[in-house]
């Protein structure tokens, strides 16, 4: 089998046959690059089987997600939350995601990029199933985004237009998480010089126990460039003795000094190294910028419950600084402005968050932004 960027052969594997040849390592996956190994002593072959195989399970849903067993019964995948099971099933599915470019081909297959490519193609819509939790009907094409989504909360895809969006809800009383995704986006708008963010904007859906809040995003990954995630590119940074933080903001500065400046001002707790990234140019596998900072559901969430999460451990970096610490930690190297006539704006709009409001204006007035 091959692991493909679009239409380029970069690894083969035969896992059986313990074999692995790494055919583009500038192209590889940042999982894999400089992780395989050269060595034929059955020592380093095992480890390299193993080190695949952990990235083709990667890629797939897990079961912990909500609706997620569902999924699986409507492609008729056994629920088994193993690596071997994983495997299997991104080899079935062609391994196709929304957020990379990346697939597995089988040899001797006649398919190529442009005939899977679930980003162009027509879109096997189950979004009544993944985000509504609608009993499961028999899904016969095992190429959908559904099973390469990533996270916990409920979700599905939609295409309208030309374009794919992403619907989120979650089971909390009045979708308190969905309601603060929209506004935490909402108040990223308000600041200039920033690392760009993606926006969110509610509806209205039927779902098993009742009709819900949605948040609906624009899919931010185009045909050009890959989404990377923070955990791959800190890892590939550890293997080579390069210091991550170092190496992020000699390469992005303020911008990337921004990320644990804005999570702190809307209390995101959940900025974890799946939940922000970076985006790869699909010609020469380069890392050439920040992806756009997404995934609020779990900001502003503190303050609506009146519960004090500043110094809450943060996730960016997996150590054991609180959000508090690294916004301090960080604040002086960005150029953030905060525009107050934006922010009032969407005060007005949002009465019945007041609390919230003065809640996060006082931690800008804290970091010297007011």
């Amino acid at each position: 089998m091959f692991l493909m960027l679009k239409n380029t052969k970069i690894l083969y594997f035969n896992l059986p046959d313990f074999t692995v040849e790494v055919l583009r390592e500038d192209l590889l996956p940042y999982f894999l690059r400089s992780n395989i190994r050269k060595s034929s002593n059955m020592k380093d072959l095992l480890y390299n089987v193993q080190t695949v195989k952990s990235y083709l399970s990667s890629r797939m849903l897990s079961l912990s997600r909500d609706n997620a067993k569902k999924i699986y019964a409507a492609f008729q995948i056994p629920q088994v939350d193993s690596i071997d099971n994983r495997v299997n099933i991104c080899i079935k599915c062609k391994g196709v995601s929304i957020q990379d470019s990346y697939w597995v081909q089988e040899e001797n297959e006649s398919d190529t990029w442009e005939s899977i490519n679930i980003r162009q193609n027509k879109l096997k819509d189950i979004v009544d199933l993944s985000l509504g939790g609608f009993s499961p009907t028999i899904t016969t094409s095992i190429i959908c985004p559904e099973l390469t989504t990533k996270g916990l909360f409920r979700k599905g895809w939609v295409r309208m237009g030309n374009s794919l969006y992403l619907l989120k809800s979650d089971k909390t009383k009045d979708c308190v998480n969905t309601k603060m995704e929209v506004l935490a986006s909402e108040i990223l708008e308000c600041f200039d010089n920033k690392i760009d963010s993606i926006t969110y904007v509610s509806d209205m859906k039927n779902m098993m126990d009742g009709e819900g809040q949605v948040s609906i995003c624009k899919n931010f990954v185009g045909e050009e460039y890959s989404f990377v995630e923070a955990w791959e590119v800190m890892d590939y940074c550890r293997r080579l003795g390069i210091n991550y933080r170092e190496y992020c903001m000699k390469q992005w500065g303020a911008e990337f000094a921004g990320i644990p400046v804005l999570d702190y001002i809307i209390v995101n707790t959940d900025r974890h190294t799946q939940n922000y990234g970076f985006m790869m140019n699909n010609d020469t596998g380069k890392i050439e910028r920040l992806a756009p900072l997404f995934d609020f559901n779990c900001a502003l969430v503190a303050d609506y419950f009146a519960h004090d999460a500043r110094d809450t451990l943060s996730q960016m970096f997996n150590t054991a600084e609180t959000l508090r610490e690294l916004a301090y930690q960080f604040k002086e190297h960005t150029n953030i402005v905060f525009v107050e006539e934006k922010f009032m704006k969407v005060v007005e709009r949002y009465e019945e968050y007041k609390y919230i409001f003065e809640q996060v204006y006082a931690r800008i007035q804290e970091l010297g932004l007011a």
